[in-house]
């Protein structure tokens, strides 16, 4: 998932303050006469006409709710009798034709409800069906009064319903998603179960869709022991994986209107359920990366999160990030042991590299939620603040049961907040020990627009479909560089290897030279913050072989750069020299593999220079 997420349920008007009470002193339990006045004229108002689109309608009670006397009636309800209490029950009507999600419960045809009611820390949103049972719980502070008549509003687009309701400055917000329009972005899926997880995918069985839910399933008990928490009774975790890029792209627009199409993965508010778009080239040949697993379970801990502390739903990215990483390192632990230990050193040469590079978000903008130029580097610093959390159990535990006794919000996010500073060394320091005690670890690769797998000392790179994607070595050259190894191409129709060579790479610059190497023929480009450049292609009197009968063939490789001057050795004597447009420096550079929309395997890397 993208770590900005943001509620759908808004209250604009926020703080920790309390309405003082009337002019007059009043007995316990009993209304003063302005607060008589006022529940009564609650009591007898009407609703506004209501606001309709696509198939539903909202109207609100036409009162001052949120007047100077709705918090001290609020404090001690005892007083109320049955008709007032059901109009601080019933402040907002919403009204569905089908199946779907309102906010982030799910609901079928008929008409909901949303009133006032005093929790234990804060004043709660409390939404209730058409039989009174309560179905979600949110909260709000109020600054001060507002006696505005209310307004209402419903419109159709591409995020479903989008439906509100504003007493001034007091604003609260809906997004109605139905089933069928759920199904229409997914297209048809088929289920594969293990254990309490689901996976709905449109790819076949052979693109190993069912070892995933094995995998997923022997990874989410870790949610509980991380946390505390429990589900409730028959919960079933549930996973879309789309096999077409544009299919992800449809639901992340329906569900949060386009935030985490750069992320390929993400869990809704809207329907508590997890979509990760399957980017990867996998079948019965290939293993399925760690980089992708990974990424599952992390969205699954956002499930758990949502069934078990729904008061936590929209508590702080920081944590709620930190933990899906925390899950999703220990998970991988439960379920893939070799996945586990490729993660734990990915992230820690990647700590590494984004550290050197300037890249690593700062501990002020990760605790304010602000977003970070490089998504990569900041899921690696709240790994390491995941990693710090799980070695105190206890403390986690705790800062759980603390924060979910508020009901949501803002009040959450600060107990979280303190309890976390009370127990736990500050985030810059947290992220600066990991990074020193790494050691051999952060000699790993950084992945680059791929799923990257390393075992039994082979590394496997899966690019995203129609994306070039690679994996740097995390060392840089002293000066002229050679760098070498050996290749296996998958056979395929069009296989591809790369070769990148990078410089530059700091705060915001990203330089690299590539060499592409087909069968046939071998290409140079260069690429400056994005934009790549072709500088000349090669083609060989007869291409290099793939296989040899049925078995992969390893290719070696040596690519040599000083100066403008970049050479390519490989088998039988194949060679290819290229130069550079412009003098790009040897000294502090990186070098890497990759492949374009597929998939290859690399291993004896080295870099000298």
């Amino acid at each position: 998932m993208k770590p900005y997420m943001r509620p759908l349920m808004l209250v604009l008007l926020c703080c920790v303050g309390m309405v003082c009470c009337g002019p007059r002193a009043q007995a316990k339990g009993e209304l003063t006469p302005a607060q008589l006045a006022w529940i009564d004229s609650l009591e007898s108002a009407s609703f506004t006409a209501p606001a309709e689109a696509g198939g539903c309608a909202i109207s609100a009670r036409k009162a001052a709710v949120f007047g100077e006397h709705l918090v001290p009636v609020l404090a001690d309800t005892s007083v109320l009798n049955a008709k007032q209490q059901a109009a601080l029950d019933t402040m907002v009507k919403i009204q569905v034709q089908a199946s779907g999600w309102l906010a982030r419960f799910p609901v079928s045809a008929g008409t909901y409800t949303v009133g006032l009611r005093q929790g234990k820390n804060n004043l709660q949103l409390v939404a209730r069906d058409a039989k009174g049972v309560v179905v979600d719980v949110n909260s709000a502070w109020l600054q001060g009064s507002v006696t505005n008549l209310p307004a209402v509003s419903a419109a159709l687009g591409d995020q479903g319903v989008k439906m509100g309701a504003a007493w001034g400055d007091v604003a609260f917000s809906w997004i109605y998603v139905s089933v069928e329009m759920h199904e229409k972005a997914l297209g048809a899926l088929k289920e594969r179960k293990s254990g309490n997880v689901s996976v709905y995918s449109d790819l076949a069985d052979e693109a190993h869709i069912q070892k995933i839910a094995d995998l997923c399933a022997a990874a989410v008990p870790v949610n509980e022991s991380l946390t505390g928490g429990r589900l409730p009774a028959g919960f079933r975790y549930e996973l879309y994986m789309p096999g077409s890029r544009d299919v992800f792209k449809a639901v992340d627009l329906l569900l949060t209107g386009g935030d985490f199409t750069r992320n390929g993965a993400f869990s809704s508010h809207v329907t508590g359920r997890s979509y990760v778009w399957y980017y990867v080239h996998h079948g019965a040949g290939y293993q399925l990366p760690s980089s992708l697993l990974q990424v599952c379970i992390h969205e699954l801990h956002h499930q758990f999160i949502y069934a078990a502390f729904p008061c936590m739903n929209y508590s702080a990215t920081w944590w709620q990030e930190s933990m899906a990483e925390a899950a999703a390192q220990k998970g991988l632990e439960l379920c893939d042991k070799q996945a586990a230990a490729s993660f734990r050193k990915r992230r820690l040469t990647e700590l590494d590299f984004f550290a050197r590079a300037g890249r690593l978000p700062q501990a002020a903008d990760l605790l304010a939620d602000r977003p970070a130029g490089d998504v990569n580097a900041w899921y690696t610093a709240v790994w390491c603040l995941g990693q710090a959390l799980v070695a105190k159990p206890a403390d986690v535990k705790a800062m759980f049961a603390q924060a979910a006794e508020y009901q949501l919000g803002s009040a959450a996010d600060n107990v979280l907040r303190r309890e976390f500073e009370k127990r736990f060394p500050a985030i810059s320091e947290i992220i600066d020990a990991a990074r020193k005690s790494s050691g051999h670890d952060a000699q790993g690769y950084v992945k680059v627009n791929a799923c990257v797998d390393e075992r039994a000392k082979e590394l496997e790179i899966n690019s995203e479909r129609g994306s070039g994607g690679f994996a740097l070595l995390n060392q840089t050259a002293n000066g002229a560089a050679t760098f070498s190894g050996e290749f296996r191409w998958d056979n395929v129709a069009k296989p591809q290897v790369d070769f990148v060579l990078g410089y530059a790479i700091g705060t915001s610059a990203e330089r690299y030279i590539k060499v592409a190497l087909l069968p046939p023929r071998a290409m140079a480009f260069t690429c400056k913050e994005g934009q790549w450049t072709t500088l000349a292609t090669l083609d060989y009197e007869t291409p290099l072989k793939i296989v040899d009968g049925a078995k992969p063939l390893w290719h070696r490789f040596q690519i040599t750069w000083q100066g403008n001057q970049l050479r390519l050795e490989t088998t039988d004597g194949r060679w290819a020299e290229f130069k550079l447009e412009e003098y790009w420096p040897q000294k502090g550079s990186y070098a890497g593999v990759g492949v374009y929309d597929g998939v290859a395997w690399f291993r004896g890397l080295f870099l000298k220079g």
